[in-house]
């Protein structure tokens, strides 16, 4: 019994790791790190992470769930960012604030955004939310939180990946709660929802 178990959870890492591979950028980097995350605690994930990516501050991007949730603002740098969560994706990926163009800001943000999610070093998680370890534009969604909805897409972060517990993209997930709603005042929202992140690009799984 004890062998089966063994089993089972070895197939069961061994389908996670193919799953975020498949949507990540291929980096031999990523599959390194995902071998050796096993067993390791958060810290030591964190600084082993940013020793084999010294091009992105991983770092600033814990607990990032909880700074979109919380709506943070950010009052030190009312030029560049409104809220907390966008001054720790631009520290994250080593954003100029100065020199940057917008185009160059999106790309290091979404450059920097497809590896830290492939690591599987963040998923959200709250009461309020009705789905297990769930991507954070699934969670902001939740939340109706619209500024980092705006964000995503003007960061070009990526729309198409497939939740491990779900199963689901971000339209896929949008799609049923646009069904789960109708009649109600949410539907109107989630059909906004379901507008903008169709015309940005998004799909259901079943596209992909």
């Amino acid at each position: 019994m004890k062998r089966i178990k063994n089993l089972f959870i070895g197939f069961l890492f061994c389908l996670i790791v193919c799953s975020v591979c498949g949507q990540s950028s291929g980096d031999p980097r990523i599959v390194t790190f995902l071998n050796a995350k096993k067993g390791m605690t958060i810290n030591a994930a964190y600084l082993y992470a940013e020793s084999l990516f010294p091009e992105w501050d991983f770092k600033k991007m814990r607990n990032i769930c909880l700074r979109v949730s919380a709506r943070t603002l950010e009052f030190d740098q009312p030029v560049r960012y409104k809220y907390s969560y966008q001054q720790k994706f631009y520290e994250a990926a080593h954003v100029d604030t100065t020199n940057d163009s917008d185009d160059s800001i999106a790309k290091k943000i979404s450059e920097m955004w497809k590896v830290y999610q492939a690591l599987g070093l963040t998923v959200c998680n709250a009461s309020t939310f009705d789905i297990r370890d769930g991507s954070i534009l699934k969670f902001a969604v939740a939340e109706k939180f619209d500024d980092f909805l705006y964000d995503a897409i003007r960061w070009k972060l990526d729309l198409n990946r497939v939740d491990f517990y779900d199963q689901h993209t971000l339209l896929d997930y949008i799609d049923l709660h646009l069904t789960k709603n109708k009649g109600t005042p949410l539907e109107p929202v989630y059909q906004r929802y379901f507008q903008l992140f169709r015309r940005a690009g998004a799909k259901f799984k079943r596209e992909l």
